[in-house]
């Protein structure tokens, strides 16, 4: 027996996909662990689901609110946890069963805040794959560790910033919370304010967290409401990079600003959304004049000037941009093969 292991899984109009979900739990080579099952008032028959699961095994436990949306479901996980370490799970995705086990040796060895590993995508109806997850015996997986610089660094990777398939040591979490204000973004932001008081991160180099691409997430949501949402925690993690001096981070960040705010235009363009084209030409009429915006390379400068003040050219240079790396790569390769068959 280990530390205990608190599993807080969100659950609202999770109906099909729920007991998949904790079946892949209490399948896992390691035992000591609770689950914990946050009942968001939930419209569908989950809550039936998740009384059913709670006889079926002791070590779950079932807490109910009121609809208050996942940020607040987590929150109310955290509270009422008991373990050493917290992983979050969706209740749509699903997990290998050596994961628990794998990414606590990862804590206990490397003494990290945050353990995480690689995700494996899949479509509903791709979910019999799982049946090849078969346990590992005699392998150590590759591992990678990233220290707090680097980690916050890369952010904006789904291994980093995405709360799902995370294991957190408590002790690092202390009043860190989720912000219940967003509903878009609000595992990134939680993540950067751990990374922000110093949490390192532990990699398994495994994809061992199943998430699911189903038909409710399967499109981007480029709505004015949730392209705010995102704007404002990538502008906020920007600006306190700023202030913290780490320029390179605080570039990156505007970097992944511009490529977003340009994505909302064309899709603005696209759906024919004259509000989704207002709004991001008129954040990046901003932008530009923010001196963050002038570490952007000139590529980047040209694209994105182009993209809100002459449309077609932009498209136009991805395309030529396209064109000229598919080259380079076929002229690389050539050169490869001559130099194998002694031609150079």
């Amino acid at each position: 027996m280990g530390d205990l292991i608190s599993v807080i899984v969100p659950v609202y109009n999770s109906e099909q996909y729920l007991s998949s979900c904790i079946e892949s739990v209490l399948k896992q080579t390691y035992s000591s662990f609770e689950v914990i099952l946050i009942e968001d008032g939930s419209e569908d028959s989950s809550p039936d689901i998740c009384e059913m699961l709670c006889q079926k095994d002791k070590r779950i436990r079932l807490v109910r609110q009121e609809h208050s949306g996942v940020s607040a479901a987590r929150n109310l996980g955290i509270e009422v946890s008991q373990g050493k370490y917290l992983f979050f799970l969706d209740s749509d995705d699903l997990i290998h069963p050596q994961l628990l086990e794998a990414l606590y040796q990862l804590q206990e060895e490397n003494h990290t805040a945050i353990a995480s590993e690689g995700l494996y995508y899949s479509r509903d109806e791709d979910q019999r794959k799982t049946i090849a997850w078969k346990t590992i015996a005699g392998c150590t997986p590759k591992r990678l560790y990233l220290d707090n610089r680097t980690a916050l660094k890369y952010i904006n990777k789904v291994s980093v910033c995405a709360i799902g398939g995370k294991m957190i040591a408590r002790s690092a979490i202390k009043s860190v919370r989720f912000d219940g204000n967003l509903s878009h973004d609000e595992d990134k932001l939680f993540i950067y304010r751990l990374l922000v008081k110093g949490a390192d991160v532990s990699l398994l180099c495994r994809n061992w967290y199943f998430y699911r691409r189903h038909a409710a997430g399967a499109s981007k949501n480029f709505s004015e409401e949730t392209c705010r949402i995102r704007y404002k925690v990538e502008r906020y993690i920007c600006d306190c990079e700023i202030k913290s001096g780490r320029k390179e981070n605080a570039a990156y960040r505007e970097w992944n600003i511009a490529v977003m705010l340009t994505e909302w235009y064309a899709a603005g363009r696209k759906n024919h959304d004259s509000k989704l084209m207002k709004y991001s030409k008129d954040l990046a009429g901003k932008e530009r004049k923010r001196k963050v915006f002038c570490r952007l390379n000139w590529w980047m400068k040209l694209y994105f000037y182009l993209t809100f003040y002459c449309y077609p050219l932009s498209i136009a240079s991805v395309t030529v941009s396209k064109y000229i790396r598919i080259s380079l790569k076929f002229i690389e390769s050539k050169c490869r093969m001559d130099e194998k068959e002694g031609w150079s």
